[in-house]
């Protein structure tokens, strides 16, 4: 194996690693090499403990640049910037040698800075000092062979503390097998995120958002994937009992997981009123995000044992009802459509939002995000189309001509056609539609602004959920607007309608043999249609006291318009 030339193998066989320094920088520090013992027989080993130590000190050479920089005192900082000179040596014979130099892009100021040089030159011709204390007065010379003093002894430190040797690290790489590919924090969840061709935008950021937690949590994300123990994750989910909600929205700075396990944080925001915690769940579903990535990083090579959040605990929120969202009965439906009440909608999200979650059983983002084209025929029959829209790539023609067409669906399954039931028609969503065109909109809720995530459905939500409280209905997390589609699931199921065609309606994910075939045709519309209406039939609504007007809500969606 050819080695770096930063290793040296002794008689004995075990690696040094060893650095020449430069004179100039030999002359600061008072040392003309560093040679440090790796304590490792392995060429592969020392090969990386070697590359983290030259990565190591790096730093410590930047720092050296303060030390080294002419800077003199004649220079005005309002006319001429500090001077930034590369290789200078000052010559026996009296000369000065200067390989690289930066001066400002104004010729008259460059003028002035090379006449500091020169006068530099000068000095140093009537002085005669050897070395890099040329032209320095006695003050100048202790300032920075403090400095120079200081910065070695940190880098001897560093040395120490990163090298093999030293007993924690010599048990660190008997216990942490070295990986094939060693990689960052950062690099793996790069090549992760590029590994998740098929899933929406919404779950990367969503992925990322976890990811960010995690590295601010352990130290940043320069750190290499495979030396962060069992021990750290441990910690890390046991902090997370103590995050506060929404943390990085309200400003609150977290600590490191021994800070935070340590001394947690206070539980209040800004104006001091007290905020609670991340919930069970929240704390889970980071957990099961960071699985994911492990398991990706330990298959790609970036890892060798087992997932480090394979076996780990997971957190409660306590009793909580099963099964998440109900669907409405039909005393819920019948308060919901009573036309004294669902008639006084102001915007048309208010009146079109049920109606729609009611008949179709979408999620409120899909609905929310619908175009105008979206309302299609097939086969003669009338339907919505949930599509999948790429976001297209910035600074192309697509992205400049309308860049906020895209349309994430929740996976694979969620792309399907919709019929729409005949009582939508009947009370009057062509006409609504003919308004919605007449004003030059291309979406069915031209009013719904789209989020950080390209999602529409927070309006819908909140005036939904409003008025389900105003009737009476609404259950915090039970009888909320997604009960709608709970409600169209179990209207489906009653009626006996195949297994496939309702989750086809639905948009769930069917894993027989026949639902993965099924997705693929449209010949079966007809008979999912007529299954469908049947099912989803509410004779006790009053279609005909809830009726569209004709430019009902003409007035708001031309003032409150977004694109």
């Amino acid at each position: 194996m050819l080695l770096p030339s930063y290793l040296r193998r002794s008689r004995h066989g075990i690696y040094y690693f060893r650095i020449v320094l430069p004179d100039r920088v030999a002359a600061v520090l008072g040392q003309r090499e560093f040679v440090r013992s790796l304590g490792i027989r392995s060429p592969k080993i020392a090969k990386f403990s070697g590359y983290q130590l030259s990565q190591r000190i790096k730093p410590f050479f930047q720092r050296l640049q303060d030390v080294m920089a002419i800077d003199p005192n004649s220079i005005d900082p309002k006319e001429v910037k500090k001077l930034i000179v590369q290789e200078l040596d000052f010559r026996a014979d009296g000369s000065l040698l200067v390989r690289g130099i930066q001066t400002h892009a104004d010729p008259a100021i460059a003028d002035r800075e090379m006449e500091v040089v020169r006068k530099t030159a000068k000095d140093w011709q009537e002085v005669r000092r050897d070395g890099y204390t040329s032209g320095l007065s006695d003050q100048e010379l202790t300032q920075r062979q403090a400095v120079a003093d200081r910065l070695r002894k940190e880098l001897l430190d560093a040395m120490v503390e990163t090298t093999p040797s030293a007993p924690s690290a010599v048990a660190a790489a008997q216990v942490m097998p070295h990986p094939l590919r060693p990689s960052t924090l950062k690099e793996s969840f790069e090549q992760y995120l590029k590994s998740k061709k098929k899933i929406s935008q919404s779950a990367k950021d969503t992925y990322t958002e976890h990811y960010e937690l995690f590295v601010a949590l352990v130290g940043g994300e320069s750190r290499l994937v495979h030396e962060i123990p069992l021990v750290e994750c441990i910690e890390f989910c046991e902090a997370l009992v103590h995050i506060p909600a929404h943390a990085k929205k309200r400003g609150i700075k977290l600590g490191t997981t021994k800070q935070i396990l340590k001394s947690p944080p206070e539980l209040v925001d800004k104006k001091g009123n007290p905020i609670d915690t991340i919930s069970g769940n929240s704390a889970n579903l980071v957990i099961s995000s960071l699985r994911s990535f492990f398991k990706y990083v330990l298959l790609s090579g970036r890892r060798n044992g087992p997932n480090p959040f394979n076996d780990i605990a997971r957190h409660s929120d306590g009793e909580q009802a099963p099964g998440g969202a109900d669907g409405f009965d039909e005393h819920e439906l019948r308060a919901i459509f009573n036309p004294e009440y669902f008639m006084r909608a102001k915007r048309p999200g208010q009146f079109w939002g049920p109606l729609l979650a009611l008949y179709t059983g979408a999620r409120l983002n899909e609905i929310a995000c619908l175009d105008l084209s979206d309302f299609v025929e097939e086969k003669g029959i009338r339907c919505i189309a949930i599509r999948h829209i790429p976001r297209a790539k910035p600074n192309t023609v697509e992205h400049k001509r309308n860049p906020r067409t895209a349309k994430q669906t929740k996976n694979a399954a969620s792309r399907r056609l919709v019929p729409l039931h005949p009582d939508l028609y009947e009370i009057g969503i062509e006409a609504y539609m003919e308004d919605v065109k007449r004003l030059g909109a291309t979406r069915f809720f031209p009013t719904l602004p789209a989020d950080a995530k390209g999602k529409r459905e927070r309006r819908l939500s909140h005036d939904g959920n409003e008025y389900l409280k105003l009737v009476g209905v609404h259950v915090d997390r039970i009888k909320v607007m997604h009960s709608f589609r709970d409600t169209v699931c179990e209207m489906l199921s009653v009626e006996n309608m195949d297994d496939v065609r309702a989750d086809q309606w639905t948009g769930h994910v069917n894993q027989s043999v026949k639902g993965r075939h099924y997705r693929r045709s449209k010949a079966a519309i007809e008979l999912q249609a007529k299954e469908g209406f049947d099912a989803l039939n509410f004779p006790f609504i009053d279609l005909e006291a809830i009726q569209y007007q004709p430019g009902w809500f003409n007035d708001y969606n031309k003032e409150n318009m977004v694109s």
